[in-house]
C-alpha cells in the first residue's frame, strides 16, 4: 500500500509510475489545482487508486477539544505568529518548508 499525502499536482503520477505493480494507493493528500494523470500507467501496472476523507466529524471534533484542553502539545508545531496584517507574509514564508510548519494567527495583534 502506498500513502499520498502531498497533494501537489504531479505528485499522484509520480507514485504511480513509482508504486509496484498491483499496489492501492491511497491519496489523502488534497490537491486544491487541476492534476492530470495518465491511465495507460495504472491499467497496465494494475493499480488501485482510493481516495479518502482523512477524518471524520467526531475525530475532527475530538481533536480539537483535545487540543484546546490541553491534551495535544501544539507548541511544537507552530513555528511562528503573527497578526493579521502579516498574514500575507506568512503565507509566502509557509512556502519554504524548512523554515515554518504552521503559523498562528492572533487577530488581535
Amino acid at each position: 500500500m502506498v500513502f499520498e499525502c502531498v497533494g501537489v499536482p504531479g505528485v499522484l503520477d509520480q507514485v504511480r509510475a513509482a508504486a509496484p505493480r498491483g499496489s492501492r494507493i491511497v491519496v489523502v493528500g488534497v490537491c486544491m489545482e487541476a492534476d492530470t494523470i495518465h491511465p495507460l500507467l495504472g491499467i497496465s501496472k494494475e493499480l488501485n487508486l482510493q481516495f479518502v476523507l482523512g477524518y471524520t466529524q467526531d475525530e475532527f471534533a475530538a481533536t480539537l477539544r483535545h487540543i484546546a484542553e490541553g491534551a495535544i502539545p501544539t507548541d511544537p508545531l507552530i513555528t511562528g505568529h503573527v497578526g493579521v496584517g502579516g498574514v500575507a507574509q506568512a503565507f509566502e514564508e509557509l512556502a519554504s518548508p524548512e523554515r515554518h510548519a504552521k503559523i498562528l494567527v492572533h487577530p488581535e495583534r
